[in-house]
């Protein structure tokens, strides 16, 4: 608590010329003296806290989600529950892996395409233009 010297001269011990550090305006003695505000400082206090707190906390769980080993994009909280869970992970984001399915799927087509094509050649290059009969 504090006042100043020229307020007591002017109003008194028993005006509200008393201050108290962590609440506002000015008080009387037994205002100040007193808690009719309960516990309000210390719980925006624990309030400040937790929030630093979380705060800290969001930002070292983003220090430790892991990144794709291919284009090193973070993983989204699924994928990384995902990699948690997996005991075989690939260690790619969800894009990394579409794409290598896309690209597998493309050159599995382009294999069959391949082969029909070789079939079709192998079957007209044994096939006669005259059939025996």
């Amino acid at each position: 608590m504090a006042t100043t010297l020229p307020l007591l001269r002017r109003h008194g011990a028993d005006a509200p010329v008393w201050h108290r550090f962590g609440r506002r305006g000015w008080h009387t003695l037994t205002d100040a003296l007193a808690n009719p505000d309960g516990d309000e400082l210390p719980a925006v206090e624990q309030a400040a806290a937790d929030r630093a707190r979380r705060a800290r906390e969001a930002a070292e769980r983003e220090r430790r989600r892991p990144a794709c080993r291919r284009c090193s994009a973070p993983f989204s909280d699924e994928r990384w529950e995902e990699k948690e869970r997996g005991w075989n992970d690939d260690g790619l984001c969800a894009g990394c892996r579409q794409a290598d399915a896309d690209r597998k799927a493309r050159e599995a087509a382009e294999r069959e395409r391949a082969a029909a094509e070789a079939a079709a050649a192998e079957a007209k290059r044994t096939s006669s233009w005259r059939r025996r009969s």
